[in-house]
């Protein structure tokens, strides 16, 4: 149990890190998940991406 959280944790940190801050970006120029998927081809899921995108938003307070 322990070592399942530490790998999740871990993972979303790596992503966060490679591509957190690209995406944020693209959020704050006016992109959508959508568009942030259909011209960047990150190796994220879809939605790994969206839930990026939603929380960052949440906590914009947009």
């Amino acid at each position: 149990m322990e070592n399942s959280y530490f790998n999740e944790a871990l993972s979303n940190f790596t992503k966060d890190f490679a591509y957190g801050g690209a995406i944020r970006h693209l959020v704050d120029k006016g992109y959508t998940a959508d568009r942030i998927i259909r011209e960047f081809h990150y190796p994220l899921s879809r939605e790994t991406i969206e839930k990026m995108v939603a929380d960052y938003r949440k906590g914009r307070n947009d």
